[in-house]
């Protein structure tokens, strides 16, 4: 297990492609998104993947999943979205010293499934969701889309009741960013990441 991140965002990819796949050889792992699609991906694009595994064995495949991905890195945070879909769970997965834009976005898809746990998933935290509604906001900014940032800006200041100040982007989200540190001192280290990346995105 590493805290350093890969040297790009396709070896990390293939990294827990691989240890996936090497969990359960009767299952089907691949890519999802702009990453499977040549010439798509921008230095923006996070890591989708779908992993669809046989009913007989998801229970101990999931119990042993933030084991299995410790194989590729350090797992900083495994989240389960709580809305319950039928037939897969949408997994969040952050490794530590990787960048923020590489977070890993599994949807694990078996009958039943969604009714299962996952053995040393973390807690559903509004913060944390509130710190990766910032990073696709600052994403939208990098990408030139103003307008998607807005609705996913207004989407992380509803999960923490932020209120929205007047100024410019930078202001804006320095402000919700301040917000989060003084409401959740447990996100703390997240908090701090994501101002950085906002200043390297917008400037300080």
């Amino acid at each position: 297990m590493t805290t350093s991140a890969p040297a790009s965002r396709d070896e990390a990819a293939v990294a827990t492609l691989g240890v996936l796949a090497a969990a359960c050889p009767s299952g089907k792992v691949g890519l999802m998104g702009s990453m499977a699609q040549p010439g798509a991906a921008d230095d923006y694009s996070d890591i989708d993947i779908v992993w669809i595994i046989p009913p007989d064995g998801a229970r101990g495949l999931l119990s042993a999943l933030r084991r299995t991905l410790e194989q590729v890195g350090m797992v900083e945070s495994l989240r389960v979205d709580p809305r319950e879909r039928p037939g897969f769970l949408l997994v969040f997965v952050r490794f530590g010293g990787w960048p923020l834009w590489w977070r890993v976005d599994l949807e694990v898809h078996s009958a039943g499934v969604e009714g299962m746990s996952i053995e040393g998933a973390d807690p559903w935290t509004e913060a944390e969701s509130a710190c990766m509604g910032v990073v696709v906001t600052l994403k939208a900014l990098a990408r030139q889309r103003p307008a998607q940032a807005e609705i996913l800006f207004g989407q992380a200041l509803r999960r923490v009741d932020g209120v929205d100040v007047d100024g410019d982007w930078r202001l804006r989200i320095d402000s919700v960013l301040d917000h989060l540190d003084a409401r959740s001192p447990s996100s703390t280290g997240l908090v701090a990441r994501t101002r950085q990346l906002s200043h390297d995105v917008l400037g300080r």
